[in-house]
């Protein structure tokens, strides 16, 4: 027994030691080297009254068969673009694409190499009818006040295509010419799908361009550190994205008199269906981006959550515990289920002849339509239950190399322009989507980032009340952009 109790403290004394020296060996392992910050002249007061002026026209993409857009606001914003940027628009070539979507291509000295793609969308959601009185400012006046630029595109997504072009113009401007070709591909319907992205690229490819070295897009941000616990501020840059699938369940019942019911109603049977759907959730599995995302951040962190990061061979099943917790945790590492519409019934003494509800999923990567839909089947586990897929839906997007150069472009560029003394940059998953999941399959240095750092309440506000930008997170996008142009010669 003796022998047993020492053997087991003697384990205990090894596991101590693997575990202290992986949390001592990785530490600093993500640590990059110094980046001397790099003045970027920029003119503030007219790059702030050009977002605020393209905020004003209101380029909204509506809900499939509910309204068509204004093509005449979109075509409004396209001159706005014109008579903003003289420059891009005297030595870029400008072509619209789709009806309303924007190709510029920067013709590079070296048309051998690999080109860059720069992405933006012009369109925005629309405002919650009755909820205009709750802005703080008009959500298309475009009203600069309190350190803002306030209304619908300030964070989604006129705040990236504004930002793109004033560092294309202010690069113009110093003389600036890229080795590589350049293009901005600006889609026009990203709210409801992206057929403008699509056509973008097809364009593209239909002229025998080769694989981008880069290709960027909004989606990840500046954030601060305390939002993932950590220190310092995290910028947050799109490796992947999920895929996107609703599912309608419906379930046919007899109809007839509320005073003599079956055992269960249409409505019962499906309410039944979604207890199942929402009492099973999909595995949670940290790896990709997610688990590369998690090595990056622990060098902020206390030394027992560094310590439990710098062994998942031994805790990361309480790693993923403690982060599917919340639900920002639990969308990191699982396909997430939502209910989101459900209709059934018409008055209450009459029973109802069908009964329906829609089920949004987001599919993490390692996950497929496919077998998302198979894994509801089995768990609905009801023929009464049909499962049709409706709408839009996408596969999620291969995951891109935070190890190659267009991720350090990026990375670069960021530090060259925002002080910072703590700054954790990382790649991570796209909880949302984007029109960069279009490229994912030609390159696998497909990204999203929006350099702009924000505040918490930030991310409620984009598709929410009071979107707004800040003044100094703007411009620090506007420095960005025109030191990743120029960064894309050493790619």
């Amino acid at each position: 027994m003796k022998k047993i109790i020492l053997a087991l403290a003697g384990l205990g004394v090894l596991l101590a030691i693997i575990v202290v020296g992986n949390t001592a060996r990785l530490a600093g392992g993500a640590a990059s080297s110094a980046v001397a910050l790099v003045p970027v002249p920029v003119d503030s007061s007219g790059a702030v009254g050009r977002l605020a002026a393209a905020v004003r026209f209101e380029t909204v993409s509506f809900e499939e068969g509910t309204r068509v857009p204004d093509s005449a606001a979109f075509r409004a914003l396209h001159e706005h673009l014109r008579a903003s940027f003289p420059l891009v628009h005297e030595r870029l070539a400008r072509e619209t694409v789709a009806g309303l979507s924007l190709l510029y291509t920067w013709r590079g000295a070296d048309t051998t190499l690999a080109p860059v793609v720069l992405m933006g969308h012009l369109d925005v959601v629309p405002v919650i009818p009755g909820t205009e009185s709750q802005w703080t400012q008009p959500p298309f006046s475009g009203a600069v006040a309190d350190g803002h630029i306030w209304g619908r595109g300030t964070l989604d997504d006129k705040v990236s295509v504004l930002a793109v072009l004033e560092g294309a113009e202010g690069a113009l401007r110093a003389g600036f010419q890229p080795k590589r070709t350049i293009y901005f591909a600006f889609g026009h319907d990203e709210e409801v799908g992206g057929s403008g992205a699509r056509a973008l690229k097809a364009a593209l490819l239909a002229r025998g361009m080769r694989p981008p070295a880069l290709v960027l897009d909004e989606g990840g941000a500046l954030l601060p550190g305390s939002m993932v616990g950590t220190k310092g501020t995290v910028a947050l840059i799109g490796a992947s994205e999920k895929g996107f699938l609703s599912l309608q369940l419906t379930v046919k019942g007899a109809g007839g008199h509320s005073s003599t019911p079956p055992a269960h109603t249409a409505i019962g049977r499906l309410a039944t269906a979604i207890t199942r759907l929402e009492g099973a959730p999909f595995p949670a599995v940290l790896d990709g981006p997610s688990r590369e995302m998690m090595s990056r951040l622990r060098e902020g962190m206390p030394y027992s959550r560094r310590m439990a990061l710098s062994n998942l061979w031994l805790f990361g099943p309480l790693v993923v515990n403690g982060m599917t917790a919340t639900p920002a945790g639990a969308a990191m590492l699982r396909t997430t289920t939502a209910v989101t519409i459900i209709d059934g019934g018409v008055k209450a003494n009459v029973l109802p002849i069908d009964a329906r509800a829609t089920v949004n999923f987001r599919i993490r990567p390692g996950e497929s339509i496919a077998s998302v839909t198979e894994r509801v089947r089995a768990i609905v586990a009801d023929s009464a239950v049909s499962i049709e897929a409706v709408g839009f839906r996408t596969e999620p997007s291969p995951v891109s190399d935070a190890s190659g150069a267009g991720f350090a472009a990026v990375e670069r560029s960021l530090r060259e322009v925002y002080a910072a003394s703590e700054l954790i940059v990382t790649p991570y998953l796209v909880m949302g989507g984007t029109d960069a999941r279009n490229w994912a399959d030609v390159s696998n240095q497909t990204f999203r980032f929006l350099a702009v750092p924000m505040t918490e309440d930030a991310l409620t506000r984009a598709h929410g009340t009071n979107e707004r930008v800040s003044l100094a997170g703007y411009l620090t996008a506007v420095r960005f952009y025109d030191r990743l142009l120029r960064n894309t010669d050493k790619l």
